[in-house]
């Protein structure tokens, strides 16, 4: 069974222990997708933070909404520095998501080796290009 170590506000992924499937199920979400989790036995729905202002990734960590705060709260005053339950709420019905086998590169048909190595290839020429030259520091600054 998963646990989570109470540090915080809001529920680091890097503190979740036991269950790594869980863990990259909420590392897959998206920035303020929601998802409901039951810690403590107490059923919640939390949303993943928002992306960090300088870098753009998504902030590894959930915070509680609506009347999951005040559970929270509760769990954060009586368990700090603890480890407690966690669980995603219909935990049954993701595992056939997350629990995925993972395809080997020997195991892939000759077919899906040639598709794989094109398409690796054509990343060489995606992204932005300029076909002039930039000109002097000044210049691209638009200094005088």
């Amino acid at each position: 069974m998963a646990k989570v170590e109470v540090k915080d506000n809001s529920i680091w992924i890097k503190h979740i222990v036991g269950d790594d499937s869980l863990r990259r199920r909420l590392e897959a979400l998206r920035p303020s997708e929601t998802i409901t989790l039951v810690i403590e036995g107490r059923e919640g729905l939390w949303q993943r933070m928002g992306a960090y202002r300088t870098t753009g990734y998504a902030t590894p960590g959930l915070t509680p909404i609506g009347p999951a705060k005040d559970q929270w709260r509760a769990i954060y005053l009586g368990h700090r520095g603890s480890l407690v339950d966690i669980t995603l709420k219909s935990d049954n019905d993701m595992r056939s998501l997350i629990d995925e086998p993972e395809l080997k590169w020997e195991q892939a048909s000759e077919g899906d080796r040639t598709a794989a190595w094109t398409a690796f290839r054509a990343l060489r020429t995606e992204g932005w290009r300029s076909g002039a030259p930039y000109g002097s520091r000044d210049e691209l600054h638009e200094r005088d």
